[in-house]
């Protein structure tokens, strides 16, 4: 997935999927979730009678597994749906952190369900849960960082709805099927409710955005706040080949939208419907009147 194919060149169909961020989100979510539990089932168990800390490393190896295949699926959907060049050194990094914050989360889920807390079907049900919605918020924050304006809050309330849901599907799975079926289904629910999540919690708290029109019917949108939306042909939002890094930023802040061009310093105030052309890019502004 590489800004080597120019927009407009795609099919109509992948063309189509790639302006649509919530269907690519959930197909992302989903698939990575599933991917991920698959390739987690081959890790290294905690031998036939696992004392409790190999049951807890052992759960913590198949965690990290699953959620950095999971982060790295939803983080390569958001990279092609920004028409930015995905590359190797940030993956690596998604898949370190995504596999650090899985290992921590299993470990400690399966170390509190490892205590008795309360009546068994509370134990079963809240704890298990709570320790799912514990690895979807860890998630959640690391896939806030290139979103601009979601905030690590934000991300984190996204990721903990998220993993509260795949808990319960792993919950109503595990109870019909093998434990192995029941966690790929709750890892690819996690996934999917991840995925949304993110996108309902962008919209819920957008006040100002920017639609980057590429092509006909090739959209890209950004949530506008105080931190910059950068232009430019670096590691920036909006990706232009062939431009500077940070080439200009667009900003909203204290009720005011500006361009701020960064060569020259200038800033150029900017209202709903709005439009700016950087070569064959077509920008328009979308806030509350």
């Amino acid at each position: 997935m590489s800004n080597t194919a120019q927009p407009g060149s795609l099919p109509p169909a992948l063309a189509a999927l790639r302006s649509n961020k919530p269907l690519l989100y959930l197909l992302a979510g989903g698939f990575g979730g599933a991917a991920g539990s698959v390739l987690a089932e081959f890790a290294p168990g905690g031998g036939r009678d696992p004392s409790p800390l190999a049951l807890i490393i052992a759960t913590g190896i198949w965690s990290a597994i699953a959620a950095s295949v999971l982060t790295t699926a939803l983080f390569v959907a958001g990279e092609w749906h920004q028409r930015r060049d995905v590359r190797p050194r940030s993956v690596q990094k998604i898949l370190l952190f995504g596999a650090l914050a899985g290992f921590v989360s299993g470990a400690i889920a399966q170390a509190a369900f490892s205590v008795s807390i309360g009546p068994a079907a509370f134990h079963g049900i809240v704890v298990r849960t709570v320790c799912w919605a514990l690895m979807g918020a860890l998630l959640g924050a690391l896939l806030s960082r290139p979103v601009p304006n979601l905030g690590l809050l934000r991300g984190l309330i996204a990721g903990a709805v998220g993993g509260g849901l795949g808990g319960i599907g792993f919950l109503l799975v595990g109870a019909v099927l093998p434990d192995a079926i029941g966690r790929l289904v709750g890892i690819g629910t996690l996934g999917l409710a991840l995925g949304l999540a993110m996108i309902v919690v962008e919209k819920l708290f957008r006040e100002a955005s920017l639609e980057v029109i590429w092509a006909p019917n090739e959209t890209t949108n950004f949530n506008l706040g105080a931190q910059a939306v950068t232009i430019g042909g670096g590691e920036d939002h909006v990706f232009v080949r062939g431009l500077p890094p940070r080439f200009a930023s667009i900003a909203f802040t204290n009720g005011v939208i500006e361009y701020v061009e960064s060569a020259s310093g200038k800033r150029t105030p900017l209202k709903d419907g709005s439009r700016l052309e950087i070569g064959k890019l077509n920008l328009v502004i979308h806030a509350a009147k």
